[in-house]
């Protein structure tokens, strides 16, 4: 891959995008080394955008910096799912019930719209559809700091649907809970869409655990 010779900090996202496609897509496995050098000649630029790049992941929780020279993907871990999943339970239904009385029609059309596109979406992007379509619920409550905490956390999860997807194929699943979120925001019904989310968000992390925890015993050997 060869980036074009265009502003450092352009290269620099560049950069970082596409790393942090391959960690997702379990292409660099947890504990793998990634050389700035390594990374700077296969992407044809300097060392400095690789390392802002790599300082990005590193604050998003995907890689770990080792000395001047690189880093290391972050493993899975089995902890860090509950602790993710743990903020988007202490997050996210508070965002739902300041927004629901705020939610309009175009709101909930462009969230069925996200729906319908997760229904034939490829793995690689159905943790950034499921992203944007909780971003475009939360939207009205008006609370952009807070919208951008969120974010971070689910790019962290996101290897973590991705996995959960390859492996259960359960997209009617979801399906059925977004679309019964959408139904009760509709309805104005602030409680019971609050209470449906829970049950999504603790359904998702105990899926996803079951599949990480043999991983994360391995390296704990357990």
């Amino acid at each position: 891959m060869t980036l074009l010779a265009i502003s450092r900090d352009t290269i620099a996202t560049q950069v970082v995008d596409e790393l942090r496609r391959r960690i997702v897509a379990g292409q660099y496995r947890g504990g793998m080394k990634m050389l700035q050098e390594q990374i700077a000649q296969e992407f044809g630029v300097s060392r400095s955008p690789v390392r802002e790049a790599l300082r990005q992941l590193e604050a998003e929780g995907l890689v770990k910096l080792i000395s001047q020279k690189g880093a290391e993907v972050t493993p899975i871990s089995a902890d860090e799912v509950s602790e993710m999943f743990e903020l988007r339970l202490l997050i996210e239904p508070h965002l739902l019930a300041l927004a629901v009385p705020h939610m309009g029609e175009t709101t909930l059309a462009e969230v069925e719209r996200i729906i319908r596109q997760m229904e034939n979406a490829e793995i690689d992007n159905w943790g950034v559809l499921n992203w944007e379509l909780h971003r475009r619920l939360y939207l009205p409550a008006g609370r952009a700091q807070t919208l951008q905490i969120l974010e971070r956390v689910h790019r962290n999860i996101d290897r973590y649907l991705r996995l959960h997807m390859a492996v259960t194929k359960d997209r009617a699943g979801a399906r059925v809970e977004h679309e019964g979120l959408v139904r009760l925001c509709r309805a104005g019904d602030a409680e019971r869409a609050t209470a449906l989310l829970r049950v999504h968000i603790l359904d998702a992390a105990s899926h996803i655990r079951a599949l990480v925890i043999p991983e994360s015993d391995v390296g704990n050997g357990h």
